[in-house]
């Protein structure tokens, strides 16, 4: 069957979309295509890209490119990501009689489609984008949740409609981790993502200047990852380099997900520490199962979201983001006990095997997307 992967926020190389989701669905016999607005590629192969380049036309206009692109490759199944995905989708459905299913991993409204509107007109834009992804979300036939919290609205608003849950767990095939060993007087770390205060940028950087205060001869190595927010550059840029007398930053631009994983493979404790506001807390990140699969501790925001889904307290912490000397004392833990950074370590690589991979929940997710072909 022809299944097409729609997205107008995430690129055609995503993680989730091309090496989970599509591959998965693709090794079972199915044609897919994604179909990207973010960057104008076509390639044909097992999974076919036919993206275009969005950035600069109507919501309208792209619609009808995301719709046009259905009509050449006629699936059977249309998997969206965003609801102006769901709206092309359905002007295709007018004429066939295609599934079309929501994959659900982000607030939709979210607080990137309020920030550019006054603070006067974000309740009123609010509502707008509310209202908008309901009546997209009325159109779909099914539903791919990500996570619990996210998942609720929905099964709310609409009881009868089809789902699934399908979490962030990395495939073991792409995991090839680097046995963690704690180096004599040095410390690895990264960051990745988005470099900004609300992503936790600053109160990462306060925590590596106390670490270099408490430890003068300790060699502290820093991996940065992501995009600056663009408002925010000027200032976290001077804050990296009022540091670099004591730590050694190594800054790169975002990168495909394999390279991703080469480059933090041989940091020694991951930490993310991004604002707990109503949002983040209710948000599962992505990049965690990544550094439960690569075997090392990890130090997170004391999110709602990772207390109820994932065990954290076997391989790390949850803790107040902007506790600098907290944090600093739970690194110092890891540093002064071999013996307990060893067992998070082992701790994480079992659940990681046992529990939170992709081989666990892949079949579920391709009986799901094969049913609806079925049940039509």
């Amino acid at each position: 069957m022809n299944i097409s992967f729609l997205t107008s926020s995430h690129q055609h190389f995503d993680d989730r979309i091309y090496h989970h989701l599509a591959d998965s669905l693709s090794k079972k016999g199915h044609s897919i295509e994604i179909v990207s607005s973010l960057s104008k590629l076509r390639v044909e192969s097992k999974i076919s890209i036919n993206s275009f380049e969005g950035s600069s036309i109507t919501k309208r206009e792209k619609i009808k490119l995301f719709a046009k692109k259905l009509h050449s490759f006629k699936p059977h199944i249309i998997i969206c990501s965003e609801p102006i995905t769901i709206l092309a989708a359905k002007k295709y459905t007018k004429k066939t009689n295609a599934q079309i299913i929501y994959d659900i991993t982000e607030w939709y409204p979210s607080k990137k489609h309020l920030r550019n509107h006054s603070k006067k007109t974000r309740g009123f834009h609010f509502l707008k984008y509310l209202l908008f992804n309901i009546y997209a979300s009325f159109n779909c036939h099914g539903f791919i949740f990500g996570e619990y919290y996210k998942s609720k609205p929905y099964k709310f608003l609409f009881p009868n409609t089809a789902f699934t849950f399908v979490p962030y767990y990395p495939k073991l095939s792409i995991i090839q981790a680097v046995k963690p060993i704690l180096k004599p007087n040095t410390l690895r770390f990264s960051y990745s993502g988005k470099i900004s205060v609300e992503k936790g940028f600053t109160n990462f950087l306060a925590v590596l200047n106390l670490l270099s205060k408490q430890h003068p001869k300790l060699l502290i190595i820093v991996k940065i990852i992501g995009w600056y927010n663009p408002k925010e550059k000027f200032m976290l840029q001077k804050a990296v380099k009022e540091l670099q007398n004591k730590i050694k930053f190594t800054i790169y631009e975002p990168q495909e997900l394999q390279t991703y994983i080469k480059l933090i493979n041989d940091s020694d404790i991951f930490i993310d520490f991004r604002s707990t506001d109503f949002e983040n807390s209710h948000c599962l990140p992505i990049k965690l199962f990544y550094y439960l699969a690569l075997e090392r501790p990890v130090l997170f925001s004391n999110l709602k979201a990772i207390k109820k889904e994932v065990a954290i307290e076997q391989f790390g912490y949850l803790v107040n983001p902007t506790d600098t000397q907290k944090i600093v004392d739970l690194i110092n833990a890891y540093i002064k006990v071999p013996n307990l950074y060893s067992t998070h370590c082992k701790n994480a690589k079992t659940l990681f095997k046992t529990m939170y991979n992709w081989e666990k929940i892949e079949a579920q997710f391709i009986n799901f997307i094969e049913n609806f072909e079925k049940n039509k």
